[in-house]
């Protein structure tokens, strides 16, 4: 049987890539807002490990692909777990970690698998987040911001709030809510009980949409395994790191990490930093 060599697969990364469209702004459908709002009422929020929790687990282990969340997570170890939230195909889960006490084995065992895959945004702050505070290594990453810097050829900072809103074309203001904005930094790290309605929403319309953008800009199998591939060594930039020297570089402009996305630029980090001067 005929083997791909580094070479080969390269190149057709490299069609793949060429491949793409130019306008990667894709609004939603008709049919897909319809199917979000009947997402909206279909949240299971989890506080015990009881018959909705290990319901949970059963479907999740059964998708190809799941959408996380974690918050706070920003700061990776630097912040208390507080949610966890999942999205399958049908529902969003909501596991509040505060009141469980942590990320039991039977869920940290998905979440350190190949399969599901999991769908993040920022997976190096999420990932040192996780190994951390629950010691959970997470694998199977697509992570977003890693196949918006692919296919926009750049490698700037944006969130998730920020990469939904470019990708689907949806104001600010319609994603975020009070709560995520407002003054209580209680409230806008999802550390304060109980949730509100408000936030619930937000945290499950964020990760239904995350994984929707997953969808958009997942454009082929072999761009598929390239996004991940990247994702892996990505999600490991803080590895290894003293706490002290994490935080220096976990600040919001930060670009602490994205060198490791850079096989596939020609641009360099010092003209990419000139360019947006």
């Amino acid at each position: 049987m005929a083997t791909m060599s580094d070479s080969d697969g390269n190149d057709s990364f490299s069609s793949a890539l060429n491949s793409l469209p130019l306008n990667i702004c894709f609004p939603l459908t008709k049919v897909e807002m319809k199917t979000l709002e009947k997402q909206m009422d279909r949240i299971v929020l989890i506080q015990q490990a009881d018959t909705a929790y290990h319901r949970a687990l059963k479907e999740i282990k059964a998708q190809g692909s799941i959408s996380l969340l974690v918050e706070p997570s920003f700061y990776g170890r630097h912040q208390t777990t507080s949610v966890l939230v999942v999205a399958t195909v049908n529902e969003t889960y909501i596991f509040d970690i505060r009141a469980l006490g942590s990320i039991f084995p039977e869920l940290a065992k998905i979440l350190e698998a190949d399969q599901p895959r999991k769908v993040v945004h920022y997976s190096h702050r999420i990932a040192d987040h996780l190994l951390h505070r629950q010691r959970i290594s997470l694998s199977g990453i697509f992570d977003t911001f890693v196949a918006l810097c692919l296919e926009r050829n750049e490698r700037l900072p944006i969130s998730l709030s920020e990469a939904i809103s470019f990708v689907f074309g949806i104001p600010m203001d319609e994603i975020l809510c009070e709560e995520v904005t407002g003054a209580y930094e209680s409230r806008r790290n999802f550390t304060a009980r109980p949730l509100t309605h408000n936030q619930i929403r937000y945290m499950a319309r964020m990760v239904q949409l995350q994984h929707l953008m997953h969808h958009r800009l997942n454009c082929s199998e072999i761009f598929c395994a390239e996004v991940q591939r990247i994702s892996l060594a990505f999600s490991h930039s803080y590895y290894g790191l003293r706490s002290c020297d994490v935080a220096i570089n976990m600040a919001p402009a930060s670009r602490f990490g994205f060198q490791l996305i850079d096989s596939l630029y020609k641009s360099t980090d010092e003209e990419i930093e000139k360019s947006t001067k």
